[in-house]
């Protein structure tokens, strides 16, 4: 029963089920923003697909950072260009495979346009999750430790 206790221990504490619930909230918001924003550049400005998923992804982008900083990893400013650099990496990365899952599914494949969002977005919430928790918000040696010391 211990094993599987110290298991448990484990996994919460590299997953940690509080934060990756704040990031599910988070990220659920910034669904939304980026879908209003892509059905926007869409539907009244009549944008490109190509140029539409980009610019969604780009306005989520910011809020996701906004709030996944002072919220879900509960960050401070004290690190605020490396982490914001980080950031533009991680979230790079996952616009550059949203604009290529989104091509692929769509021009290519034939999937509709809103439809093809759903599988690439699912893919990209994980990415997005571990590399915001162990590259960009990652905690110093010493925040660790005070957890540790602290029973949390």
């Amino acid at each position: 029963m211990k094993k599987i206790k110290d298991i448990i221990r484990y996994i919460d504490k590299k997953i940690d089920i509080g934060k990756f619930i704040k990031f599910g909230i988070t990220g659920a918001l910034n669904t939304a923003i980026d879908l209003a924003v892509y059905a926007l550049c869409l539907e009244v400005f009549k944008w490109d697909i190509k140029i539409a998923e980009p610019a969604g992804q780009c306005v989520a982008i910011v809020n996701s950072y906004i709030i996944n900083k002072n919220w879900t990893f509960q960050r401070h400013p004290d690190r605020l260009i490396d982490e914001m650099l980080k950031f533009l990496l991680v979230n790079g990365g996952s616009v550059a495979l949203n604009v290529l899952g989104v091509y692929i599914l769509h021009d290519i494949l034939g999937v509709g346009e809103y439809y093809c969002k759903i599988p690439v977005a699912l893919v990209t919430i994980a990415i997005n999750y571990f590399g915001n928790k162990l590259f960009v918000f990652r905690e110093t040696k010493e925040e660790e430790k005070n957890q540790n010391d602290n029973g949390e």
